[in-house]
């Protein structure tokens, strides 16, 4: 009898759990959290989660950003969505598989801002697409929008594409908004009613203008220059054009450029394939009095204009062994002569960030340098330190021991998906500063 009631319980308890073992194992992952700022945090049957880098987000989770806070996330068609802050998103719907004719988003906006440029699913199927907000739907046909929920009621933006805007309210508006169309930017009343905008808007909240904050960024281009007094340290430049080889760089409160009628050397665009440039001047202007920049060594001043890697795209990458050692262009100078035959390597964890195993070498007519480093990937961006180097006689002939030397290393992701690097460098005999080297160089994933 005990028997018999034992297998009762069982079947009941089996009965008890299995709908929850349904509800866990129907869950859907929508996508993956790129970044968070502040208080971030996911609500779903299973009870509250932090939402912090890589965390998994799934379909029906319903999303809370804090008070000066804010957060990214990729999603599985590749979409991009940034919250700001009080923003509560729910994800009703988000399933994507590739060439699956029935994939579908459905999200709801019930508090704050988002902005978002559509992955697949809004590009192939614009039906399959809808963003609920309390006064409006929003349909689309692949672009990048932003909506804002105010206190009497919302704006909504479109940088690139055109969207459907439609009241919730019976006899409010509906009305195609976005490129080629009569308003970009629109606002509707708590009532449904649409008022178009000329202007780009100012929210209550904006602490800078309304342009810096709307305005579809332009590409940003970074550069390095490397000053060549003694010891050789990178500048701390901000970006020019990218295709030129006379660009202008500023220097905190400075300029630097490169002087007129100077010959411009060794200047190559599309370096590698990459957005880019690169080369260095026999003669330069230079507001830096302080930093003692000149052309005393007669080499010029190395520099590399280019366009980095989108760190949401960084950010996005996985895998835990990725090696870049493959030096697919190079540009040296040194004191000693010709320089040559530069190998660098180092390994990138996309999950934990670290990079390791940084080690760099090159060739003058009678020494080689090498050189260890490491770094980071911080918010997508790569910050690479100089561990240690030495300047060893390349005559083997030569009994002398390797000598001390010291300098710096940066680089940035460079290409669609990280797919490389560009890197700049510059090392100097602690004993005799005057000997040293310094360098541009890409190297590829392998």
């Amino acid at each position: 009898m005990s028997g018999i009631k034992n297998h009762i319980v069982f079947l009941l308890f089996l009965l008890i759990i299995s709908p929850l073992q349904l509800v866990y194992s129907a869950e859907i992952e929508a996508g993956k959290t790129l970044l968070t700022n502040g208080s971030v945090k996911g609500k779903r049957a299973t009870g509250e989660v932090v939402l912090k880098r890589r965390s998994i987000i799934f379909e029906k989770d319903e999303i809370h950003v804090g008070k000066d806070s804010k957060a990214q996330f990729r999603m599985s068609d590749q979409a991009l969505i940034s919250l700001q802050a009080n923003s509560v998103l729910k994800i009703e719907k988000y399933q994507f598989q590739e060439g699956n004719s029935a994939n579908s988003v459905l999200m709801e906006l019930l508090s704050g801002g988002l902005r978002t440029i559509t992955g697949a699913i809004g590009k192939n199927d614009k039906k399959a697409y809808e963003l609920r907000t309390p006064l409006a739907t929003i349909g689309i046909r692949g672009t990048h929008f932003e909506v804002n929920i105010v206190t009497n009621g919302m704006y909504v933006s479109v940088w690139d594409g055109v969207i459907v805007l439609r009241s919730r309210l019976k006899g409010g508006c509906n009305i195609l908004l976005g490129n080629n169309k009569p308003y970009q930017f629109m606002f509707i009343d708590r009532l449904g009613n649409c008022r178009g905008l000329l202007q780009v808007p100012r929210l209550p909240d904006d602490v800078i203008t309304p342009e810096a904050r709307f305005q579809k960024p332009a590409p940003s281009f970074n550069a390095f220059a490397i000053d060549q007094s003694r010891p050789s340290t990178e500048l701390d430049v901000k970006g020019s054009e990218l295709n030129t080889a006379t660009p202008t760089f500023n220097v905190g409160l400075n300029l630097l450029d490169n002087a007129a009628g100077s010959a411009v050397q060794n200047y190559e665009q599309s370096v590698g394939g990459y957005a880019v440039s690169w080369g260095y001047w026999g003669e330069f202007n230079s507001t830096l009095a302080s930093r003692n920049v000149d052309d005393s060594s007669n080499r010029g001043l190395l520099w590399a204009t280019y366009e980095a890697t989108d760190p949401d795209v960084v950010s996005a990458r996985t895998g835990t062994f990725n090696r870049y050692d493959n030096v697919s262009n190079s540009l040296l100078s040194a004191t000693a002569g010709t320089a040559s035959n530069l190998q660098v390597q180092m390994d990138v964890n996309f999950e934990s960030g670290a990079v390791s195993n940084g080690a760099l070498s090159a060739n003058t007519p009678n020494e080689t340098w090498v050189a260890v480093f490491d770094g980071q990937i911080t918010s997508g961006d790569l910050d690479l330190q100089m561990n240690g180097a030495s300047v060893i006689d390349s005559n083997p002939n030569t009994a002398s021991p390797p000598r001390d030397a010291s300098g710096f290393i940066a680089g940035d992701f460079v290409g669609e998906n990280a797919e490389a690097i560009l890197g700049a460098f510059g090392l100097s005999e602690d004993a005799d500063p005057s000997n040293n080297i310094e360098g541009l160089f890409t190297v590829e994933e392998q």
